[in-house]
Protein backbone atom coordinates (compact mmCIF):
# COMPACT_ATOMS: atom_id res chain seq x y z
CA UNK A 1 0.00 0.00 0.00
CA UNK A 2 2.87 2.37 0.84
CA UNK A 3 4.49 1.60 -2.64
CA UNK A 4 1.09 2.38 -3.93
CA UNK A 5 0.97 5.47 -2.59
CA UNK A 6 4.47 6.02 -3.25
CA UNK A 7 4.18 5.63 -6.62
CA UNK A 8 0.66 8.26 -6.51
CA UNK A 9 2.94 10.57 -5.58
CA UNK A 10 5.71 10.36 -8.26
CA UNK A 11 2.99 9.96 -11.26
CA UNK A 12 0.55 12.64 -10.41
CA UNK A 13 2.82 15.87 -10.56
CA UNK A 14 4.13 14.09 -13.76
CA UNK A 15 0.64 13.72 -15.27
CA UNK A 16 -0.26 17.17 -13.92
CA UNK A 17 3.24 18.63 -15.62
CA UNK A 18 2.03 16.67 -19.04
CA UNK A 19 -1.50 18.19 -19.11
CA UNK A 20 -0.65 21.59 -18.90
CA UNK A 21 1.67 21.06 -21.65
CA UNK A 22 -1.04 19.59 -23.06
CA UNK A 23 -3.19 22.34 -22.25
CA UNK A 24 -0.50 24.95 -23.35
CA UNK A 25 -0.24 23.75 -26.56
CA UNK A 26 -4.12 23.63 -27.18
CA UNK A 27 -3.86 27.30 -26.19
CA UNK A 28 -1.52 28.27 -28.59
CA UNK A 29 -2.96 26.76 -31.44
CA UNK A 30 -6.34 27.93 -30.79
CA UNK A 31 -4.46 31.70 -30.70
CA UNK A 32 -2.57 30.75 -34.28
CA UNK A 33 -6.15 29.66 -36.12
CA UNK A 34 -7.68 32.42 -34.43
CA UNK A 35 -10.07 30.54 -31.94
CA UNK A 36 -9.45 33.02 -28.75
CA UNK A 37 -8.82 36.59 -28.53
CA UNK A 38 -5.57 37.77 -27.69
CA UNK A 39 -5.15 40.53 -24.89
CA UNK A 40 -3.32 42.83 -26.71
CA UNK A 41 0.46 44.14 -24.86
CA UNK A 42 0.73 47.64 -24.14
CA UNK A 43 2.53 49.87 -27.21
CA UNK A 44 5.58 50.41 -24.90
CA UNK A 45 6.26 46.85 -24.05
CA UNK A 46 5.85 46.19 -28.29
CA UNK A 47 8.64 49.32 -28.53
CA UNK A 48 10.64 47.93 -26.38
CA UNK A 49 10.83 44.75 -27.59
CA UNK A 50 11.80 46.29 -31.32
CA UNK A 51 14.68 47.88 -29.60
CA UNK A 52 15.59 45.42 -27.76
CA UNK A 53 15.74 42.73 -30.88
CA UNK A 54 17.82 45.44 -32.44
CA UNK A 55 20.31 45.75 -29.87
CA UNK A 56 20.86 42.02 -29.63
CA UNK A 57 21.53 41.56 -33.50
CA UNK A 58 23.74 44.46 -33.32
CA UNK A 59 25.74 42.64 -30.71
CA UNK A 60 25.57 39.62 -32.73
CA UNK A 61 26.66 41.23 -36.02
CA UNK A 62 29.40 43.10 -34.28
CA UNK A 63 30.68 40.18 -32.67
CA UNK A 64 30.69 37.50 -35.66
CA UNK A 65 33.45 40.26 -37.08
CA UNK A 66 35.37 41.18 -34.02
CA UNK A 67 35.66 37.53 -32.88
CA UNK A 68 38.76 37.43 -35.68
CA UNK A 69 40.71 39.76 -33.29
CA UNK A 70 41.49 36.47 -30.90
CA UNK A 71 42.73 34.97 -33.88
CA UNK A 72 46.50 35.28 -34.03
CA UNK A 73 47.04 35.18 -38.09
CA UNK A 74 43.66 36.39 -39.16
CA UNK A 75 45.47 38.95 -41.66
CA UNK A 76 47.37 36.04 -43.01
CA UNK A 77 46.36 34.45 -46.19
CA UNK A 78 45.57 31.25 -46.27
CA UNK A 79 47.51 29.99 -49.19
CA UNK A 80 50.74 31.45 -47.40
CA UNK A 81 49.85 30.62 -43.17
CA UNK A 82 51.81 27.58 -43.36
CA UNK A 83 55.15 29.26 -44.48
CA UNK A 84 55.11 32.77 -43.89
CA UNK A 85 56.60 32.48 -40.51
CA UNK A 86 58.73 29.26 -40.71
CA UNK A 87 62.17 30.65 -40.77
CA UNK A 88 65.25 29.77 -39.32
CA UNK A 89 66.23 30.22 -35.77
CA UNK A 90 69.48 32.41 -37.13
CA UNK A 91 66.60 34.39 -39.14
CA UNK A 92 64.59 34.75 -35.91
CA UNK A 93 67.67 35.84 -33.94
CA UNK A 94 68.64 38.62 -36.28
CA UNK A 95 65.17 40.32 -36.89
CA UNK A 96 65.89 40.83 -32.32
CA UNK A 97 69.11 41.56 -32.75
CA UNK A 98 67.51 44.32 -34.82
CA UNK A 99 65.69 45.61 -31.83
CA UNK A 100 68.46 45.39 -29.60
CA UNK A 101 66.90 42.53 -27.42
CA UNK A 102 66.51 38.97 -27.42
CA UNK A 103 62.95 38.24 -27.34
CA UNK A 104 63.00 34.62 -28.44
CA UNK A 105 64.77 32.12 -26.26
CA UNK A 106 66.40 28.94 -28.00
CA UNK A 107 63.87 26.37 -29.08
CA UNK A 108 60.89 28.57 -28.90
CA UNK A 109 60.74 30.16 -32.73
CA UNK A 110 57.31 27.91 -33.24
CA UNK A 111 56.05 30.48 -30.32
CA UNK A 112 56.74 33.67 -32.90
CA UNK A 113 53.61 35.64 -33.25
CA UNK A 114 51.69 34.63 -36.76
CA UNK A 115 51.06 38.09 -37.90
CA UNK A 116 51.02 39.34 -41.47
CA UNK A 117 54.05 42.06 -40.29
CA UNK A 118 55.67 40.09 -38.22
CA UNK A 119 55.76 37.40 -41.34
CA UNK A 120 56.97 40.81 -43.86
CA UNK A 121 59.60 41.13 -40.64
CA UNK A 122 60.85 37.95 -40.78
CA UNK A 123 60.91 37.57 -44.93
CA UNK A 124 62.93 41.16 -44.86
CA UNK A 125 65.49 39.88 -42.06
CA UNK A 126 65.65 36.69 -44.13
CA UNK A 127 66.39 38.86 -47.25
CA UNK A 128 68.92 41.40 -45.31
CA UNK A 129 70.68 38.55 -43.92
CA UNK A 130 71.62 36.45 -47.41
CA UNK A 131 72.35 40.14 -49.01
CA UNK A 132 74.46 41.60 -46.37
CA UNK A 133 73.15 45.12 -44.82
CA UNK A 134 76.77 46.48 -45.70
CA UNK A 135 74.53 46.75 -49.47
CA UNK A 136 71.64 49.18 -50.03
CA UNK A 137 69.09 46.49 -50.93
CA UNK A 138 70.28 44.84 -47.46
CA UNK A 139 69.82 47.94 -45.41
CA UNK A 140 66.25 49.13 -46.52
CA UNK A 141 65.43 45.17 -45.83
CA UNK A 142 66.98 45.28 -42.91
CA UNK A 143 65.31 48.71 -41.53
CA UNK A 144 62.05 47.71 -42.75
CA UNK A 145 62.13 44.08 -41.01
CA UNK A 146 62.40 46.50 -37.33
CA UNK A 147 59.72 48.66 -38.66
CA UNK A 148 56.92 45.29 -39.88
CA UNK A 149 58.20 43.76 -36.19
CA UNK A 150 57.09 46.82 -34.27
CA UNK A 151 53.67 47.04 -36.50
CA UNK A 152 53.08 43.57 -35.68
CA UNK A 153 53.31 43.81 -31.88
CA UNK A 154 51.29 47.00 -31.81
CA UNK A 155 48.86 45.07 -34.06
CA UNK A 156 48.74 42.53 -30.94
CA UNK A 157 48.28 44.94 -28.73
CA UNK A 158 45.36 45.80 -30.67
CA UNK A 159 44.08 42.34 -30.40
CA UNK A 160 44.17 41.85 -26.99
CA UNK A 161 42.51 45.34 -26.13
CA UNK A 162 39.81 44.72 -28.31
CA UNK A 163 39.33 40.99 -27.13
CA UNK A 164 39.29 42.25 -23.42
CA UNK A 165 37.68 46.08 -24.04
CA UNK A 166 34.88 44.85 -26.48
CA UNK A 167 34.34 41.42 -27.69
CA UNK A 168 34.07 40.05 -24.02
CA UNK A 169 31.95 43.13 -22.55
CA UNK A 170 29.39 42.22 -25.81
CA UNK A 171 29.06 38.76 -25.18
CA UNK A 172 28.49 39.26 -21.29
CA UNK A 173 25.89 41.79 -22.20
CA UNK A 174 24.43 39.15 -24.92
CA UNK A 175 24.31 36.68 -21.84
CA UNK A 176 23.28 38.49 -19.08
CA UNK A 177 20.79 41.60 -19.50
CA UNK A 178 20.03 40.46 -22.77
CA UNK A 179 18.90 37.09 -22.19
CA UNK A 180 17.35 38.19 -19.09
CA UNK A 181 14.66 40.31 -21.09
CA UNK A 182 14.32 37.27 -23.37
CA UNK A 183 13.77 35.11 -20.51
CA UNK A 184 10.81 37.96 -19.44
CA UNK A 185 9.48 37.83 -22.48
CA UNK A 186 8.65 34.58 -22.63
CA UNK A 187 7.04 34.68 -19.14
CA UNK A 188 4.70 37.53 -20.88
CA UNK A 189 4.00 35.01 -23.65
CA UNK A 190 3.22 32.35 -20.88
CA UNK A 191 1.20 34.57 -18.73
CA UNK A 192 -0.87 36.21 -21.86
CA UNK A 193 -1.82 32.81 -23.61
CA UNK A 194 -2.68 31.53 -19.68
CA UNK A 195 -4.97 34.34 -19.25
CA UNK A 196 -6.56 34.34 -22.90
CA UNK A 197 -7.46 30.39 -22.15
CA UNK A 198 -9.24 31.48 -19.22
CA UNK A 199 -11.41 34.22 -20.48
CA UNK A 200 -12.07 31.96 -23.21
CA UNK A 201 -13.29 28.88 -21.35
CA UNK A 202 -15.68 31.25 -19.98
CA UNK A 203 -17.65 31.89 -22.75
CA UNK A 204 -18.60 27.96 -22.84
CA UNK A 205 -18.76 27.95 -19.09
CA UNK A 206 -21.43 25.83 -16.89
CA UNK A 207 -23.32 28.69 -14.22
CA UNK A 208 -21.56 26.86 -11.92
CA UNK A 209 -18.14 27.23 -12.84
CA UNK A 210 -18.36 30.68 -13.78
CA UNK A 211 -17.82 32.05 -10.51
CA UNK A 212 -14.49 29.81 -10.48
CA UNK A 213 -13.03 30.82 -13.94
CA UNK A 214 -13.52 34.81 -12.79
CA UNK A 215 -11.52 33.83 -10.01
CA UNK A 216 -9.18 32.82 -12.59
CA UNK A 217 -9.41 35.30 -14.59
CA UNK A 218 -8.40 37.76 -12.30
CA UNK A 219 -5.11 35.48 -10.72
CA UNK A 220 -4.22 35.12 -14.63
CA UNK A 221 -4.99 39.36 -15.16
CA UNK A 222 -2.10 39.82 -11.68
CA UNK A 223 0.22 36.92 -13.14
CA UNK A 224 0.26 38.95 -16.69
CA UNK A 225 0.14 42.40 -15.45
CA UNK A 226 3.04 41.14 -13.21
CA UNK A 227 5.09 39.48 -16.29
CA UNK A 228 5.14 42.60 -18.22
CA UNK A 229 5.79 45.29 -15.88
CA UNK A 230 9.01 42.84 -14.95
CA UNK A 231 9.41 42.67 -18.81
CA UNK A 232 9.47 46.35 -19.33
CA UNK A 233 11.65 47.07 -17.02
CA UNK A 234 14.38 44.51 -17.90
CA UNK A 235 13.91 45.52 -21.77
CA UNK A 236 14.48 49.10 -20.39
CA UNK A 237 17.70 48.17 -18.66
CA UNK A 238 18.99 47.07 -22.05
CA UNK A 239 17.77 50.06 -23.92
CA UNK A 240 19.83 52.86 -21.41
CA UNK A 241 22.40 50.72 -20.55
CA UNK A 242 25.33 52.68 -21.50
CA UNK A 243 28.11 50.45 -21.44
CA UNK A 244 28.00 49.03 -24.97
CA UNK A 245 28.65 52.48 -26.32
CA UNK A 246 31.57 52.54 -24.21
CA UNK A 247 32.68 49.05 -25.38
CA UNK A 248 31.85 50.51 -29.08
CA UNK A 249 34.29 53.58 -28.22
CA UNK A 250 37.41 51.46 -26.45
CA UNK A 251 36.87 49.55 -30.12
CA UNK A 252 37.26 52.43 -31.88
CA UNK A 253 40.02 53.72 -29.47
CA UNK A 254 42.12 50.50 -29.65
CA UNK A 255 42.07 50.97 -33.67
CA UNK A 256 43.48 54.14 -33.62
CA UNK A 257 46.24 53.97 -31.74
CA UNK A 258 47.32 50.85 -33.55
CA UNK A 259 46.53 52.95 -37.24
CA UNK A 260 48.66 56.14 -35.96
CA UNK A 261 51.30 53.60 -34.42
CA UNK A 262 52.00 52.09 -37.83
CA UNK A 263 51.22 55.43 -39.78
CA UNK A 264 54.44 56.80 -38.07
CA UNK A 265 56.42 53.73 -37.66
CA UNK A 266 55.92 53.63 -41.62
CA UNK A 267 56.58 57.46 -42.31
CA UNK A 268 59.77 57.18 -40.58
CA UNK A 269 60.86 54.13 -42.70
CA UNK A 270 59.91 55.53 -45.91
CA UNK A 271 62.24 58.48 -45.34
CA UNK A 272 64.99 56.52 -44.46
CA UNK A 273 64.33 54.24 -47.21
CA UNK A 274 64.14 57.10 -49.59
CA UNK A 275 67.52 58.00 -48.63
CA UNK A 276 69.22 54.83 -49.02
CA UNK A 277 67.55 54.80 -52.65
CA UNK A 278 68.41 58.32 -53.68
CA UNK A 279 72.01 57.62 -52.50
CA UNK A 280 72.29 54.26 -54.57
CA UNK A 281 70.86 55.95 -57.86
CA UNK A 282 73.00 58.84 -57.18
CA UNK A 283 75.83 56.61 -57.17
CA UNK A 284 74.79 54.12 -59.91
CA UNK A 285 74.13 57.08 -62.21
CA UNK A 286 78.06 58.39 -61.41
CA UNK A 287 79.38 55.30 -61.95
CA UNK A 288 77.39 55.05 -65.57
CA UNK A 289 78.99 58.26 -66.68
CA UNK A 290 82.05 57.28 -65.24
Amino acid sequence: MDSLVALTQKVNPWTTKIAQSFDKAKQIAQVKFGNIEITQLPAEYNELEKKVDAIRNAHLNMLKITKIYGTENYDVPMQIQNSVVDFSRTVVKRVNSMRGSEKVENGNESKRPKTLAHGLARAAAEGAEKIGTEEPLGAALSKYATIQENIGDARLTMDSQIVRKFNEPFNNNLNSAIQFSLKARQQVNTARIHLDACKNSLKTAKPDKINQIKSEIESAEDQFVAAVQEAMELMKAVVENPEPLRNLSDLVSSQLNFFKEAYELLTDVALDIDEIQVTQEATFRKGRED
